[in-house]
């Protein structure tokens, strides 16, 4: 899995990801920074979906009790 993940990473950006030799220093730390906010703001929008379907949810069991 790291393979093609350095190999995705290496056709993109035009550097042999495995030589440490070849990468700027502060590559890996974008990659990570890229890397997290993607995770992140994919969970966030998870949370919020979920929140949406149970606060609908909670309002139509509501109006079922008047």
């Amino acid at each position: 899995m790291i393979d093609f993940v350095l190999s995705i990473f290496s056709s993109v950006f035009g550097m042999n990801m495995r030589d440490h030799h070849d990468i700027p220093f502060a590559l890996p730390l974008v990659m990570a920074a890229v890397l997290g906010l993607l995770i992140g703001f994919t969970f966030l929008s998870l949370i919020k979906n979920e929140q949406a379907e149970e606060a609908k949810n909670q309002q139509s069991s509501s109006n079922d009790a008047e």
